[in-house]
């Protein structure tokens, strides 16, 4: 699902729902993450968690972080949690810098977050 520029990849793996986004995260491609976003809290049962792999973006801009906030708060509100993978870059410092880093959970890998309890 996504996209030219951004794809969102939605799929269930060691008790959670993982999301992989590929691309770039700006006003033009928020409606594919926000479709994707969307798709993950479907495929979900229960409080399972959302596991959210940034780590194939290289630019995420004001439109994805507010996304970010958005779904947190969703999946929050509704006993389930969201895990974000950053490696770093570009996109852990708007995440930095925006202070969500103090709201969000962020993860260095994808393996890091599925293992993550709670």
């Amino acid at each position: 699902m996504g996209s030219e520029l951004l794809t969102v990849e939605v799929a269930e793996q060691a008790g959670v729902v993982l999301a992989r986004v590929r691309g770039e995260v700006d006003m033009g491609t928020a409606p594919a993450l926000r479709r994707g976003l969307d798709e993950a809290a479907e495929q979900r049962t229960g409080e399972q968690p959302v596991v959210l792999d940034l780590s194939s973006v290289g630019f995420l801009a004001s439109a994805g972080l507010a996304l970010l906030v958005e779904f947190h708060r969703r999946l929050t509100g509704e006993g389930g949690a969201l895990r974000v993978v950053t490696q770093g870059g570009p996109v852990l410092r708007a995440i930095q810098v925006s202070s969500l880093d103090k709201v969000l959970t962020v993860y260095p890998s994808a393996d890091a977050a599925l293992a993550a309890h709670g």
